[in-house]
């Protein structure tokens, strides 16, 4: 099988170490150097290099301008690939927009608050209105290792915003490689799943939690309503819900190997050691 990704992230690039190379072979974009693409400049001989693929990975987030990248510059190109089972486009939960709280699944209405979101759901739209086997993937947080809040609580730049009620849901990069995996062993026509631990949390929480397992004194709060943080970062403040992810357990078969933040990061904690 032949796997080819329009971006070579964190997350794909955690598939593609995921994937046996005796049934695998890979490859994908980058913004420089050879298989380059980006959002002005399409990928160079893209027929070509599409022709075998049998699986197809999305992980270009969508531009303020165009809705999705890929698409614009290649949707022909897509259309016509002889040997695709399977596309898999990595989107995310802003897509919900805020609920208060409460829990989401696949089937609730989608209101999204900020562009980010509002942009993703767009991208989504137009990958399932291609005739093409179309799976969408909306991660909740990502984190993993080299991508997580320990070094920031160790050279102490971590801030523990506090906003009672709120909380994320997150998801270890190995376990959206599982759920991709599971995918692609048995494509559908359509599917759309979230892709989530099982325990959504407050940043707070996660912040202690990382303090304790070192052995370091808690980080001082500082309220929300009150804090100078930036816009950015202000922004993933606005929503709050929380992801279920039932439907990916039960149609994939797929079980988090880390079902909440604490065997997420014991994990990346003793491999660090």
């Amino acid at each position: 099988m032949n796997l080819f990704c329009f971006g070579l992230g964190y997350t794909a690039n955690h598939l593609i170490r995921s994937l046996s190379p005796v049934k695998w072979q890979f490859s994908g974009s980058k913004r420089t150097g050879k298989n380059r693409f980006n959002t002005n400049e399409p990928l160079q001989d893209a027929d070509k290099i599409l022709k075998k693929v049998t699986h197809l990975l999305i992980s270009i987030p969508p531009d303020k301008n165009i809705s999705d990248p890929v698409l614009f510059h290649h949707k022909k190109d897509i259309e016509n690939m002889p040997n695709l089972k399977w596309i898999g486009y990595l989107s995310a939960t802003s897509v919900y927009g805020n609920y208060n709280g409460d829990w989401v699944d696949e089937q609730t209405p989608l209101n999204p608050t900020g562009q980010r979101g509002k942009n993703r759901l767009d991208a989504e739209k137009l990958w399932l209105s291609l005739d093409r086997p179309v799976h969408i993937f909306r991660l909740a947080g990502i984190y993993g290792p080299d991508r997580n809040q320990i070094d920031s609580v160790r050279n102490g730049t971590a801030r523990k915003i506090i906003k009672p009620g709120h909380v994320f849901s997150r998801v270890h990069v190995d376990d959206i490689c599982s759920a991709l995996i599971r995918s692609m062993e048995q494509p559908a026509q359509k599917e759309i799943y979230n892709i989530a631990d099982d325990c959504p949390a407050a940043t707070a929480d996660i912040l202690d939690f990382i303090c304790q397992e070192l052995n370091l004194p808690p980080i001082e709060g500082e309220l929300y309503e009150n804090s100078d943080i930036s816009p950015a970062l202000r922004s993933f403040y606005q929503d709050n819900k929380r992801v279920k992810n039932d439907y990916a357990k039960r149609d994939l078969n797929w079980q988090p190997k880390f079902p909440s933040y604490k065997e997420g990061y014991r994990d990346i904690l003793t491999k660090l050691v």
